[in-house]
């Protein structure tokens, strides 16, 4: 997996670059101590997934980029793009409805589209920006008094990670769930919370830390344990972005009533 574009880029004044993470396309030129700043997406973002390190480009470009500046000073030399996990929760459906009976588990794989952080690069990398690969749309999770606010993903978990093709701006989660409460618990959708996960850079993708949840019924307390090491799927390298708020221990949640970990079809 070419991974050159998560390496720092020095940046010429008074030149246009691109980058490449999938459908997202970064703009970057560099003006006297500023530095700016356009996005551009293609629409079919399925067509799209190859990736491209920050590179010099002719003077064409899109016509509609609306350009964003900061002042950086000298920490514009150098530019570092570094993915990242979106800043919401993810609702995921499994590929089918699945139940799960009483002391049974399931794992599954949660494919999910990057953002990409930009950050001038000097003695402490300044960040710049954040920007998704793709953009998802908002969905509300969980009751109306303690539900949250979440991104819907249009892409279904899977029982292999085999079966997801992979792809440079996306990073696959682990989410082993373990039902120990007396009745059947009925898969239909549930809350991925990737703002707690580690992005790994693997042999063929990005990969995150597992997550198992114990679910102990509606009205109990549910267990999440967040990984504190590399998923052993495939040969998985050093730790490409932490997480944006690290679990230091399980987390204890209530399961329908309050959490939104799991949740029914009404959604």
């Amino acid at each position: 997996m070419d991974v050159g574009i998560w390496q720092p880029s020095q940046i010429e004044a008074d030149t246009r670059y691109r980058a490449l993470a999938g459908p997202l396309q970064l703009w970057l030129r560099r003006a006297g101590d500023e530095l700016h700043i356009a996005v551009d997406r293609y629409p079919d973002f399925d067509a799209h997934h190859e990736t491209q390190p920050l590179t010099p480009v002719p003077n064409s470009q899109p016509e509609n980029l609306t350009w964003a500046r900061w002042v950086v000073g000298k920490a514009g030399d150098t530019v570092q793009l570094v993915p990242t996990t979106p800043d919401r929760p993810l609702v995921v459906r499994p590929e089918v409805p699945l139940r799960l009976p009483s002391k049974q588990e399931a794992l599954f794989f949660v494919n999910f589209p990057i953002w990409v952080k930009v950050s001038a690069a000097a003695q402490h990398s300044l960040t710049l920006c954040e920007e998704p690969c793709i953009v998802l749309s908002k969905t509300w999770f969980g009751d109306p008094m303690s539900g949250a606010l979440c991104y819907s993903m249009r892409t279904r978990a899977r029982r292999d990670f085999v079966d997801i093709q992979a792809r440079p701006h996306r990073a696959v989660c682990p989410v082993r769930i373990r039902n120990s409460a007396a009745q059947q618990l009925d898969l239909e959708r549930f809350c991925v919370h990737v703002e707690h996960l580690t992005l790994f850079q693997g042999t063929t993708r990005l990969w995150t830390n597992q997550i198992d949840v114990t679910f102990r019924g509606d009205k109990e307390i549910s267990q999440l344990d967040y990984g504190k090491h590399p998923p052993t799927y495939e040969t998985v390298g050093e730790v490409i972005c932490k997480a944006r708020h690290p679990v230091k221990e399980s987390l204890l949640e209530r399961g329908l009533g309050s959490l939104g970990l799991f949740a029914d079809d009404g959604g």
